[in-house]
């Protein structure tokens, strides 16, 4: 879904239309699900990736260079990997505020 197709849906397909605050908080809640979406991952998991983010981006790192890192690392301890595919480890790499810690 496109943002274009999210206001005019919420807004009637009336360009002119004035959003209500309910609509806004609508939208928000839709993109926040859409493109910040929380990660759910242990306290062990966030222990293990927290630094590797920090340091990589301190470091200059890539994310590539992130990811095989985190890869071979978690293999090598044995940690339950929290992420399985890029496009998740990515939204955590850019935004790690999205990031809950949950009971194991």
């Amino acid at each position: 879904m496109t943002f274009d197709q999210i206001v005019y849906g919420l807004s009637g397909n009336d360009s002119n239309e004035k959003m209500t605050v309910s609509e806004i908080i609508r939208l928000i809640e839709i993109l926040r699900q859409e493109y910040a979406p929380t990660i759910e991952m242990t306290k062990e998991q966030h222990d293990y990736i927290a630094p590797l983010i920090k340091q990589g981006k301190e470091l200059g790192a890539t994310f590539t260079e992130f990811w095989e890192v985190y890869k071979f690392i978690g293999a090598s301890k044995k940690i339950d990997r929290t992420f399985d595919r890029q496009e998740q480890a990515i939204q955590a790499w850019l935004h790690p505020e999205t990031i809950k810690i949950v009971d194991e």
